[in-house]
């Protein structure tokens, strides 16, 4: 934007002080001056997006810890358990032992994660995998990873190398 506002200042002064043809020289001016602003543009564009990236894995986190803490504080202290790479006890409605069904008398708890579980915005993946240790020493190394889950605890982490400790 900024480039494109540089460019047509210099076509604009062109215009005003001179009566003479737009010249190769002009044009490879404004292109100069718009490949200058990109240069100087482009690393600040990919810093705001990773800023973004790691606003939104620590409110995923953050939300993904809420409603674990809010399902152990309403199942006796249980934490919920992971199935198939997800959690049913939070994307569902259960009974004060945990199991899911449809929403009423019968299951009068939750869901936590009525919109399912967030992805995590390094992978673009909602999968849950177990850790054995928390915090966990390594990530699954997995493309597709999203989440790592410490059961025994109901402790959750991003399936990130870079962002294990957060």
């Amino acid at each position: 934007m900024i480039g494109a506002i540089a460019a047509l200042a210099y076509v604009l002064s062109f215009a005003r002080h001179r009566r003479g043809p737009f010249t190769a020289l002009d044009a490879s001016i404004v292109v100069a001056i718009m490949a200058i602003v990109t240069a100087v543009a482009a690393p600040v564009l990919n810093s705001a997006s990773q800023n973004a990236k790691a606003t939104a894995l620590k409110q995923n986190l953050y939300t993904l810890r809420t409603q674990i803490e809010r399902y152990k504080a309403e199942h006796r202290g249980q934490a919920p358990l992971l199935f198939k790479e997800g959690f049913p006890q939070l994307v569902q409605a259960t009974n004060i032992d945990g199991v899911p069904g449809p929403a009423g008398a019968a299951h009068p708890l939750g869901p936590y994660l009525p919109d399912g579980i967030p992805l995590n915005p390094y992978t673009g993946a909602s999968v849950v995998r177990l850790t054995e240790t928390f915090p966990p020493t390594g990530s699954t190394g997995s493309t597709g990873g999203g989440w790592l889950y410490h059961q025994p605890t109901g402790r959750i982490a991003a399936d990130v190398e870079a962002r294990l400790e957060e």
